[in-house]
């Protein structure tokens, strides 16, 4: 069963969970909402001492919860000189209370998480005298990497041999190693070290400048992304993490629904204090809980199915240096991708984005692909980047987003039913349907459809060359309203209300 968690986060911890009022109501709410795990933060800005975690650590327990910890490592002594949310580790003090905090909550979990803060930016003077020649980039990499073994990893499991830690990557996947200002994560090295990778999904409302103007689909990318880049270490990865800010409920329900069809076990609910006393986050759970149930069953309606579709390869560690999170967008368009971390010989069709321009070789696995008569679309950015000219007789699809990844959602409706059918063709199905509305396959027998849309749409599916087994609608997620579904032979004729999600099966 899919499991729902949440953070109390240091300043809850420091003031209304110090009182058996504060614990009791916390407990209420959970049980209400559905979370039956919670995170207790150790630190982040300020320190809670040992003996007010053990207290609430037995608490939760006795209630019935299954609890563990959490550092956010914000709040140092000497801050970096780029971003001051997070610390100078060239700073000795900085680095010796990382390793304090992390010996004194391993003395109290037997887990502990660590929010996406765990990078450095900084260019001071005793930063500048260890670059030794490396851009700050590279050199933030291996410090960052130094640092996240001697001072975290080992320290801890000194006190707790039995202590996991997890690293959460934050939803930036596009500019994971330079980061914010040449800050940024090493996801090879880290993931190798680390007992687990978890995946921040935050994607907000699509129109917020401020967070980034992300897709509502970059959600179930960036899970499935990073569900890969475990595997490549033996599993690693598992769970997402998302928030309330800038959402209206529609928009926080799709974060859900998304971080669930990216192949989420477990998904984090940020965090108990916000959703609990601000406006926005308690609109936001409250429509939550009224969904919970059938996000329970989207949850178990996939989870021994694999997801299929078009190859959508993102390098790690190779930032993309232009169309960053076109890749995330693809699902917008009605295009059921499947993320991969390598080039993938097998994949029956792939886009090759900026995500893809560093792979070695990555023209002749294009050419190859195109050569045994694979579907293949390119992006603008590919193709300058590396030069590569299709084909003459080639039918592959060039993306164009001139500048900004959202104009893709302006290609008029036959356009899009054209090249989306193209990349479909090898999975025996064709989609018709107007831009923003998703698009997910699992195995040959089952789809996913998201009208990410503030009006119902049609929809035409025609599954002549898929499992040829009778379609019904199985789930429907939506605020009451109910989807149509009409068969014309091996067609399924759907009107989907706004901000709806169907499985068909």
């Amino acid at each position: 069963m899919h499991v729902f968690s949440t953070l109390f986060d240091a300043k809850s911890v420091d003031n209304e969970l110090r009182t058996e009022e504060g614990c009791r109501e916390a407990v209420k709410w959970c049980r209400k909402t559905g979370v039956t795990k919670v995170y207790i933060e150790s630190f982040r800005k300020v320190f809670i001492e040992r003996e007010h975690l053990e207290k609430l650590r037995d608490f939760f327990e006795e209630e019935g919860f299954k609890v563990d910890g959490c550092v956010t490592p914000v709040g140092f002594p000497k801050p970096g000189t780029r971003y001051g949310e997070v610390p100078c580790l060239s700073y000795l003090p900085n680095c010796e209370l990382l390793e304090e905090i992390f010996r004194r909550t391993a003395a109290v979990f037997n887990t502990i998480m660590i929010d996406d803060f765990l990078f450095t930016a900084c260019e001071c003077d005793e930063c500048k005298k260890e670059l030794g020649g490396r851009s700050f980039a590279d050199y933030h990499a291996d410090i960052m990497h130094e640092v996240s073994i001697e001072r975290i990893i080992k320290p801890a499991k000194e006190i707790n041999p039995n202590c996991k830690i997890i690293i959460k990557y934050p939803n930036w996947y596009d500019i994971f190693y330079h980061g914010w200002n040449d800050g940024g994560y090493d996801v090879i090295r880290q993931t190798e070290v680390f007992d687990q990778i978890w995946a921040g999904n935050e994607t907000r409302e699509p129109d917020s400048e401020y967070w980034g103007r992300y897709p509502q689909t970059m959600a179930a990318y960036v899970m499935s992304w990073d569900i890969k880049l475990g595997e490549r270490y033996g599993g690693k990865c598992m769970g997402g993490w998302y928030d309330h800010f800038s959402t209206l409920p529609a928009t926080y329900l799709e974060q859900a629904r998304n971080t669930i069809l990216g192949g989420a076990r477990e998904s984090m609910l940020f965090c108990y204090k916000q959703l609990h006393e601000s406006k926005e986050g308690i609109i936001d759970v409250a429509t939550f809980r009224t969904e919970r149930e059938s996000l329970h069953r989207l949850a178990y309606l996939i989870e021994n199915k694999k997801m299929t579709g078009v190859s959508v390869p993102k390098k790690p560690n190779a930032d993309a240096e232009t169309e960053k999170y076109i890749a995330g967008m693809y699902g917008m368009l009605g295009i059921p991708v499947v993320p991969d971390i390598e080039l993938d010989k097998n994949a029956q069709a792939v886009i090759f984005g900026a995500q893809a321009v560093k792979y070695p070789n990555v023209r002749v696995y294009a050419k190859d692909m195109l050569a045994a008569g694979k579907s293949a679309a390119f992006t603008e950015g590919f193709l300058a980047y590396t030069n590569f000219e299709i084909p003459a007789d080639s039918n592959a699809v060039v993306f164009k987003p001139d500048g900004d990844i959202w104009n893709l959602t302006k290609i008029p409706q036959n356009e899009l039913d054209s090249l989306r059918n193209y990349l479909l063709t090898p999975f025996g199905l064709k989609f018709y349907a107007p831009s923003r509305v998703g698009l997910s396959l699992f195995d040959d027998d089952m789809e996913v459809i998201q009208n990410f849309n503030d009006n119902p749409v049609d929809i035409t599916v025609s599954i002549d060359g898929r499992n040829g087994k009778s379609r019904k609608i199985v789930l429907t997620l939506s605020d009451g309203k109910e989807a149509q579904i009409k068969r014309v032979r091996k067609e399924y004729i759907l009107t989907v209300p706004s901000r709806t999600l169907i499985v068909l099966n």
